[in-house]
């Protein structure tokens, strides 16, 4: 008996999961192609009550900063109908898009979660190893910053992680000279379109608390000296 009423609650909770309260129109729009400089674009879902009783939207979550999203009722009638706004802010992407809203509705007595989505595609002046490795440093050569700080791990070490972009179409190796004290993991080979990371370990012994550092890296591509690098950390 005690197994057939688990199996019957069991049944009844996945049958609760499933119960629809809201219908969407649209649950997708494509805004095709956008300027990454261009106006935040505005987006709406029809949302239609298909349930018996009154349903409520709690919340509408986004997947990112560049999707924020509102219902203009948060209350809904059997029936009844609601606008969920959303709004895509394209001046940080590149490429292709899909972003997604959440949106969280009750009837008082269960939460349904229903997903939708935005797609577009933003258009750039750059190229994609420009906007995420804006630092160029020479020979197609390109990272974040040209300043980096050595950052400390749980067992005291510090640690030194740059990322290199070859922006061209042949492969490159990049080595690099710098202060004894970096013991650093190079020469890199670096595909094409490819990033890879340096990183290596700095020797703080014998440094002084309060003591603010500054080493020069020096950065070669294929044997020719194209940049420098500035690492920095206050002991």
């Amino acid at each position: 008996m005690f197994i057939m009423l688990l199996c019957l609650g069991l049944f009844v909770s996945a049958g609760a999961q499933q119960r629809k309260l809201l219908e969407f129109e649209s649950r997708e729009v494509n805004l095709d192609t956008l300027r990454f400089d261009s106006d935040s674009v505005l987006v709406s879902f029809v949302a239609v009550n298909v349930s018996p009783t009154p349903v409520t939207i709690l919340d509408v979550h986004s997947s990112c900063g560049c999707l924020t999203g509102t219902a203009s009722h948060r209350a809904i009638g059997p029936g009844g109908k609601a606008v969920v706004k959303a709004w895509f802010k394209p001046r940080s992407l590149h490429g292709e898009q899909s972003r997604h809203l959440t949106v969280v509705a009750t009837d008082g007595r269960d939460q349904v979660l229903s997903a939708l989505t935005v797609k577009a595609f933003v258009q750039r002046d750059l190229s994609e190893g420009e906007i995420r490795f804006p630092e160029y440093l020479g020979e197609g050569l390109r990272t974040e910053f040209t300043r980096v700080y050595l950052t400390m791990d749980s067992s005291g070490d510090y640690l030194l992680r740059i990322p290199f972009y070859n922006d061209t179409d042949a492969p490159v190796t990049v080595s690099f000279e710098g202060p004894s004290r970096l013991k650093l993991y190079a020469p890199l080979t670096i595909a094409p379109r490819s990033r890879e990371d340096l990183r290596g370990i700095y020797n703080a012994r014998w440094i002084r608390r309060g003591r603010e550092v500054h080493e020069i890296l020096h950065v070669k591509v294929n044997g020719k000296e194209v940049s420098q690098i500035e690492i920095s950390r206050t002991f």
